[in-house]
């Protein structure tokens, strides 16, 4: 950088490494952060809030009313009945057949909805089918897997009959919704509120309305998302989230906030100046892509002229 004094500016990530370097080469530059890498922090530190609080969100969504919310319930009444009539924690695990970590951590919560968690499932092409499987089961327990694949192959199912028999197994057809992740709670309040669809709508609102934690972030990340549309009076207003990101109990927002205010010159330079790296990031994405098309295909000659041609 130092073959070019006449930069002006020098647009980058994150990264304390090449502040560093930049300020060395050429102090008087102006630095700025580059604006999808602010929103991508963000986003990691919502995610993780949101996963923080998901018993929260999860009770909302009615995502805590079925059969296992029903079993676990019924787990942590029996242990901390046996914990009350003076049995201890081995023999509660002998009676109950149950590993003893597992004792330990049900005789830690002080109400068994803090032992419900979301399950980590993702949609599959067995949920459109998920009533039809439910009211068979019900009306005959004992129906072959084969059958139902049958049938609701009938309907229009295209996925595989492992698909289907892991999908019972896992006990997914006795439940009212589809799962919502901690990952796809997070993208919907990450998610332009003009591009969710209804039913998007109703489950953000439900996820953000959970308990203070969760509308804390969905309010935060809101008022983040306009400051990336550069103007002059947003260095201001980056000044109020910052503070307002650590007043709130969110620890990992805190970090992000900390992470901020260090490099508050550049993040200012950010959300009041017009340079980004799009561009360039789009070109590394492009290159990656190629690289990983041509990877033990091609020479270094052959990926060049691609990279050069394209």
């Amino acid at each position: 950088m130092r073959a070019y004094p006449d930069v002006q500016v020098v647009c980058r990530d994150g990264s304390a490494a090449y502040a560093q370097a930049i300020k060395d080469a050429l102090p008087h530059a102006v630095q700025v952060t580059d604006r999808w890498h602010l929103w991508h922090g963000l986003a990691e530190a919502a995610g993780k809030e949101i996963a923080a609080h998901s018993a929260c969100w999860a009770a909302a969504t009615g995502l805590q009313d079925g059969p296992r919310a029903a079993s676990t319930a019924n787990r942590w009444t029996q242990v901390h009945d046996l914990l009350e009539a003076g049995v201890g924690l081995l023999d509660c695990s002998r009676r109950l057949n149950l590993s003893l970590n597992t004792i330990k951590r049900y005789a830690r919560a002080p109400e068994p909805q803090r032992l419900q968690r979301v399950p980590q499932y993702r949609p599959t092409l067995v949920d459109p089918y998920r009533q039809h499987l439910r009211t068979r089961r019900e009306k005959d327990p004992g129906v072959a897997d084969t059958r139902l694949l049958a049938e609701i192959r009938e309907l229009g199912y295209t996925g595989s009959q492992n698909l289907l028999v892991r999908y019972l197994n896992q006990g997914r057809h006795l439940d009212d919704h589809s799962h919502l992740s901690p990952r796809r709670a997070t993208r919907l309040l990450l998610t332009r509120p003009d591009r969710l669809t209804p039913s998007q709508q109703e489950r953000l609102t439900q996820v953000s309305g959970a308990c203070p934690e969760t509308a804390a972030v969905h309010r935060l990340v809101a008022t983040f998302a306009a400051l990336l549309t550069p103007t002059d009076d947003n260095a201001a207003k980056l000044n109020a989230w910052i503070q307002a990101a650590q007043v709130a109990d969110l620890p990992h927002v805190h970090s992000f906030a900390r992470g901020l205010k260090k490099d508050h010159p550049a993040v200012t330079a950010a959300v009041t100046m017009p340079h980004h790296n799009g561009r360039t990031e789009g070109v590394n994405t492009r290159t990656k892509m190629l690289k990983r098309q041509m990877y033990g295909r091609a020479s270094f000659t052959l990926l060049r002229h691609r990279i050069l041609l394209g």
